[in-house]
């Protein structure tokens, strides 16, 4: 499928421990967002059919330790203009930020001029107990 040119804040090779984000918020403009594992569906506000598709990458979504460069995040954007036809890229911006008020480092996905309401959108947590000691024998 198609991307669009991606704008990364802080920078595209800015690097950040996966362990370390919870969340993904995806910008709205007043339109719904849904999810399926690791798509989200952007869907225009009724009875217009037109939708977006974000795709993350399978090992960004599930949790891990390793670090993850801003740019390899998202596999795809498009829309489908009318709901149907071809798939065309479109623009987006992709921000690492730490919320002021909850101290949660996410990940920011705008895609409009607009100001957006966010749809946010927790992503799987570490195992039980991986932040824990190890018991001594």
């Amino acid at each position: 499928m198609p991307i669009g040119t991606g704008t990364f804040h802080p920078g595209a090779a800015f690097t950040f421990p996966r362990s370390y984000v919870y969340k993904f918020l995806v910008g709205r403009y007043g339109d719904t967002v849904t999810q399926a594992y690791t798509t989200f569906t952007i869907h225009a506000a009724a009875p217009d059919p037109t939708f977006a598709v974000v795709v993350l990458r399978e090992w960004v979504y599930l949790w891990n330790s390793n670090g993850v460069q801003l740019d390899k995040v998202v596999t795809d954007f498009y829309y489908k203009a009318g709901g149907v036809g071809p798939s065309i890229p479109l623009p987006f911006t992709l921000s690492y930020a730490i919320s002021p008020l909850s101290k949660v480092p996410s990940l920011l996905f705008e895609w409009f001029t607009g100001i957006p309401d966010f749809a946010e959108f927790s992503l799987p947590p570490q195992p039980p107990g991986y932040w824990l000691p190890l018991p001594y024998p």
